[in-house]
């Protein structure tokens, strides 16, 4: 490594040590907490927390305010997709009010998830308590391999038997 004389006049510098910190910060806004691993939410996704055990896979989300009819739950092969739908505040209450402050979302969140393991669709179960959404899929039974046997055929060969 070479030794550079540094300027402190050197706006080239200062522009790569400003986009430096830029980066960092969205790289540190993007960490799901817990885990340190970079997560791809959006604005309109939920955070959720999925284990699973010997015979369930278990999701958790939170989702303070929604009603069950307000959310849907839909499994289709090894995806599960949870998507919750509230009205805007002025809908529901008086549309008159001065707002002073807005900052509650509202709308439609989303989220599907690959699942891990293959799960039995119509047997899963979902409640939702104090604003957190917990839905329980059981696993299908794996398929133990099974033994084939192979017959093999004699050809006809120029009208012998």
């Amino acid at each position: 490594m070479s030794l550079v004389r540094w300027n402190p006049y050197d706006p080239f510098d200062e522009m790569d040590q400003t986009m430096n910190r830029m980066m960092e910060r969205m790289r540190s806004m993007m960490r799901l907490p817990g885990n340190g691993e970079t997560g791809h939410l959006d604005a309109n996704s939920l955070a959720v927390d999925m284990t699973s055990d010997e015979h369930n896979i278990i999701v958790h989300t939170a989702i303070p305010g929604f009603k069950e009819d307000e959310v849907s739950i839909d499994v289709r092969g090894n995806v599960l997709t949870i998507t919750a739908e509230s009205k805007h505040e002025s809908e529901r209450e008086d549309k008159e009010a001065h707002w002073h402050i807005r900052e509650m979302r509202y709308g439609r969140f989303a989220r599907s998830l690959t699942l891990p393991d293959e799960v039995k669709a119509d047997k899963a179960e979902a409640s939702l308590e104090n604003g957190v959404l917990t839905v329980t899929l059981p696993k299908q039974k794996e398929s133990h391999a099974q033994k084939i046997a192979v017959k093999a055929r004699e050809l006809l060969t120029g009208g012998k038997k």
